[in-house]
């Protein structure tokens, strides 16, 4: 019996794996790469039920404790989606981090929203007490409901330390313009935050959702900074947003990528979307890393820049106060 690895090869550049104890989305983003990989390499010859069951199928989403299995040409492997993207909480895999002895870079949950609207936060919370016994780690979280990471039923941590940990980033996708007020969320959680600009489908203007030294003013509404008060905020328009401003960075780190694959109509952007956004990075000190998707389009302008430097994180990687660099560490491309 062989079985298919989840985690130990990851084509992700800004990681060193991923690891997927949930999979499966209900956003339905007609650019994912997940879905299609789901679609692809779906489905499972367990038993004759094929059918979601269990505590959560009737809420669409399905539990598993142990895995199911699938007949390939070259065997039978353990299935990596069951259910095609149905999401799914894989418990079997929650001990995964523990059998990496290296310390790695760990994107948590590739192939889900982990936050998406329809997880219950027993499987949220069940994913983080996994990272806490293998804090050796960095664990890297990415969803589009970056607003639940204030509201986990009894782990609230707005404003506070919380359950975030220093071997935990959180962070948000943003595509196109409107999305950019999800780094308000961001701004009103204590941890490591990062954006993912993935894929990147028109021009963004990042430079007003970030805080500069006179920025005394924020829209609650759509997280607009402000020099000054006003009534109406500059951005969105609406009455009354505008309150004070503790100027945290929202964003400590930026991953810019372009569409891959060969969609109908297929974004491909221009080289002034990455110019600006750097621009307004290097303006605000936040590393900038560029996946290989931009690395023709850039040319002698393609950079990877990470938030932290390994060396130092390794040290302290056992420690819950591992140190972060000051400065973000740069990759020559």
């Amino acid at each position: 019996m062989k079985e298919i690895t989840m985690g130990y090869n990851t084509k992700i550049d800004w990681c060193d794996s991923s690891w997927n104890p949930v999979t499966g989305c209900q956003h339905d983003c007609k650019y994912c790469y997940a879905k299609r990989l789901a679609e692809r390499y779906g489905g499972h010859d367990h038993d004759e039920n094929k059918r979601p069951t269990g505590a959560y199928s009737a809420i669409g989403v399905q539990d598993l404790e142990k895995p199911k299995y699938i007949m390939r040409k070259n065997g039978l492997h353990k299935a990596p989606y069951p259910w095609f993207f149905l999401p799914t909480f894989h418990r079997y895999r929650l001990d995964q981090p523990k059998r990496w002895s290296e310390p790695r870079t760990i994107f948590v949950c590739s192939m889900a929203d982990l936050f998406g609207k329809w997880v219950p936060d027993e499987w949220i919370k069940a994913v983080f007490e996994a990272c806490a016994e293998a804090p050796r780690h960095r664990y890297l979280f990415l969803t589009k409901n970056p607003d639940r990471y204030g509201y986990i039923d009894g782990w609230d941590h707005r404003y506070n330390g919380g359950f975030a940990k220093d071997y935990m980033w959180f962070g948000t996708t943003v595509t196109q313009q409107h999305e950019l007020k999800r780094i308000r969320d961001l701004a009103c959680i204590n941890a490591h935050t990062f954006l993912s600009i993935e894929p990147i489908l028109e021009r963004i203007d990042l430079d007003r959702y970030l805080p500069t030294a006179t920025s005394n003013w924020q829209c609650s509404y759509c997280g607009h900074y402000a020099d000054s008060y006003s009534l109406h905020c500059h951005s969105c328009g609406r009455e009354g947003g505008y309150s004070g401003s503790f100027r945290k960075q929202p964003v400590n780190w930026i991953i810019i990528g372009a569409e891959t694959g060969n969609r109908k109509n297929k974004v491909t952007p221009q080289r002034e979307w990455i110019d600006e956004i750097v621009r307004v990075c290097d303006e605000h000190g936040i590393p900038v890393f560029m996946k290989e998707s931009l690395r023709d389009l850039m040319g002698d302008g393609f950079r990877q820049e990470f938030p932290w430097d390994d060396r130092q994180y390794h040290a302290f990687a056992d420690k819950p106060t591992g140190a972060l660099a000051s400065q973000p560490v740069f990759l020559e491309g």
